[in-house]
């Protein structure tokens, strides 16, 4: 592939990605500028992987492999800092509409719940229903079974119920 190629095939994969690496990014780490930080750093790896002529089988699970590993070295480096809670780093109610403030809290409220999770089982939640990523997807971003991440997710799913006392999970 030459360099007009690999430029074009680069701008192609970063538009049809970059929101959902963005939001991966943001949601574990809370933060605006080091989720924006992350995600370009993510692409700036993507970059040198397809400036190398890396064959990837997918592109999706490559990035989303790449952000997840950058998120894990930025916890280890400020292990004095967990995963908050969206609402501690301000989410604003948007709009009049009783549904919309309604539908803000819901989500709230179940987020706060998923944190309460073990740090595998949030990471399968959030993947699969923030995400929509398939858990064959996950499975190949996390290196585990698609078996193994249904079941890790139908098990964090029971939890999340039985925190919040409810047969059925907002999503």
């Amino acid at each position: 592939m030459d360099q007009e190629d690999s430029k074009a095939y680069f701008l192609q994969i970063y538009d049809a990605y970059a929101d959902d690496i963005y939001r991966f990014c943001f949601l574990k780490v809370s933060s605006r500028e080091l989720a924006e930080d992350l995600t370009q750093e993510v692409f700036t790896r993507f970059w040198q992987a397809v400036r190398e002529g890396t064959h990837m089988r997918s592109e999706r699970a490559l990035l989303y492999t790449i952000a997840r590993n950058l998120v894990i070295d930025w916890y280890r480096k400020k292990k004095e800092q967990s995963l908050d809670v969206l609402t501690e780093k301000g989410i604003e109610f948007k709009g009049e509409d009783h549904h919309e403030v309604e539908h803000t809290a819901q989500m709230q409220e179940t987020l706060s719940v998923i944190n309460q999770l073990d740090d595998v089982s949030k990471e399968a939640l959030l993947m699969r229903y923030v995400e929509g990523l398939s858990p064959r997807d996950i499975a190949g971003i996390t290196g585990d079974t698609a078996n193994a991440v249904s079941v890790r997710i139908n098990r964090a799913l029971k939890k999340v119920r039985a925190i919040m006392h409810t047969d059925e999970v907002h999503e």
